[in-house]
């Protein structure tokens, strides 16, 4: 929700068709943040598939949920945009405390700037602390969710793997006890 206000009050938009975010192979993610996408792929059948999809391109981190819109080259979406994990939510709408405690808005080289901030000394977009979302604030309220689960940040493909793994196994041994 803080992010959506946030988002209206600063005009913020990713440019249409950008997909630097979905083809980086920074992308990084918890195991706890892929489990709805786990629920979702292993609900409909989808699960074993995408393990296989991720085992062939196991050399690449890029996010196995990115699908290309094979009609425009630099362009696409994500294939499971409803369950997608934090990152995927807060890039481009939040924020990181620099040194000198200023938010610092963390966006994409082709997103324009924010209405609302102004421009640090150390080149960056700063904005009042309570306007932005702050990263770290949702990382803290991932960890307390699930400890083990929600501190390891991992490249995104093997969270999701283990969170099929974990979501999989749950469901196995419901259908056994019954």
């Amino acid at each position: 929700m803080a992010v959506a206000v946030y988002q209206q009050s600063s005009v913020l938009s990713c440019p249409g068709g950008c997909v630097h975010c979905c083809v980086s192979e920074k992308v990084e993610s918890t195991v706890l943040e892929m489990i709805p996408s786990a629920f979702h792929l292993l609900r409909t059948n989808q699960a074993k598939l995408l393990l296989k999809r991720i085992e062939k391109q196991a050399d690449s981190n890029q996010c196995i949920l990115f699908r290309p819109d094979l009609s425009h080259p630099d362009s696409g979406g994500c294939s499971l945009y409803s369950y997608r994990p934090l990152v995927c939510r807060l890039f481009g709408f939040a924020g990181n405390r620099d040194r000198q405690g200023q938010v610092k808005l963390a966006r994409c080289r082709d997103m324009p700037p924010a209405i609302n901030t102004t421009s640090s000394d150390s080149g960056g977009e700063t904005m009042a602390s309570g306007d932005i979302p702050i990263f770290q604030a949702y990382g803290i309220a991932v960890t307390v969710i699930h400890p083990g689960l929600g501190t390891r940040r991992m490249p995104i493909n093997d969270a999701l793997s283990q969170a099929l793994a974990k979501v999989g196994l749950i469901l196995h041994l419901e259908m056994t006890v019954v």
